[in-house]
């Protein structure tokens, strides 16, 4: 596992204050995870980038808080905590910035297109869907993560339980390069993100007591790229991977049962949730209590 950075930059809420609502320039919208109707008086504009091929009212949009009155932001704090109660993000981010509309519009239009090295090809980021930009926090490097934010001084953004978070500059001096200029390694890892959280789901339901944290999504994700390299090419098969090491030993893949189940996985080509379909949780458990019995006993003489 990779060393977790203190995360001293992020603030935390248990809900959306409404005073943040009232302190924001702008927000960030999804119109495919929100109603038309819901969000069609707000003003606003879509996110173009010059190689999508998408309709405007599809694509993400730039909503101008800061024209709201009052009362308007109170209306809105109501039905943002309607959708909230249905598990439904009215917003899927909060931008603090002293910055006019125009530029951080063009700011982010910026970002939402990327190259990957060696590649002439766009690639479209999705860092304003909450589940990819809590992962970007620890994926990107400081000063990334400052171009990343430009002319915004705080990104917020709820989590699954409808909390919000905070992420801030980690410099006051403006980033010399303006683009991300992603490494090859961290496009493998945003390759990764929806199985990253197909997985953590998963887990979440098996695992309930198990805390959601960088920790966790740093060491699921360094699972899944080892289960890459087996190779598991099915992505099923490296979510089951994944799962079995968190949820019973995290050096499960070391005892000589799986391991055996590997082999035979890469001689025959077949799948890996085949090949362990005769394990139940309690044959797995008592493989893991055979793992850590080996480790006593190493310990011990």
């Amino acid at each position: 596992m990779q060393e977790v950075r203190e995360p001293a930059d992020i603030e935390r809420a248990d809900a959306l204050p409404l005073s943040w609502l009232q302190t924001h320039s702008y927000a960030l919208l999804n119109p495919l995870t929100v109603d038309a109707a819901a969000w069609a008086d707000l003003p606003g504009e879509p996110l173009v980038t010059p190689s999508v091929n998408a309709r405007p009212h599809l694509l993400p949009q730039l909503i101008r808080l800061e024209e709201l009155s009052t009362e308007a932001r109170v209306a809105l704090a109501e039905r943002i905590e309607q959708h909230q109660r249905r598990g439904v993000a009215f917003f899927c981010a909060l931008l603090e910035s002293r910055a006019p509309a125009a530029r951080v519009a063009q700011h982010l239009k910026r970002h939402l297109e990327q190259r990957r090295p060696g590649d002439k090809r766009r690639w479209w980021l999705r860092f304003y869907d909450p589940h990819v930009f809590r992962h970007l926090c620890w994926q990107l490097e400081l000063e990334q993560m400052d171009r990343l934010l430009g002319p915004i001084d705080a990104w917020c953004w709820p989590d699954a339980q409808g909390r919000w978070h905070s992420m801030r500059h980690h410099s006051d001096e403006a980033p010399g390069v303006l683009h991300l200029l992603l490494s090859r390694a961290q496009w493998s890892r945003i390759d990764r993100l929806a199985l990253l959280n197909r997985t953590l789901d998963a887990l979440a339901l098996t695992e309930p007591s198990r805390e959601q944290d960088e920790a966790l999504w740093r060491w699921v994700d360094a699972l899944l790229e080892r289960a890459e390299r087996q190779p598991l090419p099915d992505e099923e098969d490296r979510q089951h991977f994944a799962e079995q090491a968190v949820r019973f030993h995290p050096q499960i893949h070391t005892h000589p049962e799986i391991q055996a189940r590997l082999a035979r996985v890469r001689d025959q080509g077949s799948a890996y949730r085949a090949a362990c379909a005769d394990l139940d949780e309690d044959r797995i458990a008592s493989l893991a209590a055979e793992l850590d019995g080996h480790d006593r006993r190493k310990e011990a003489r």
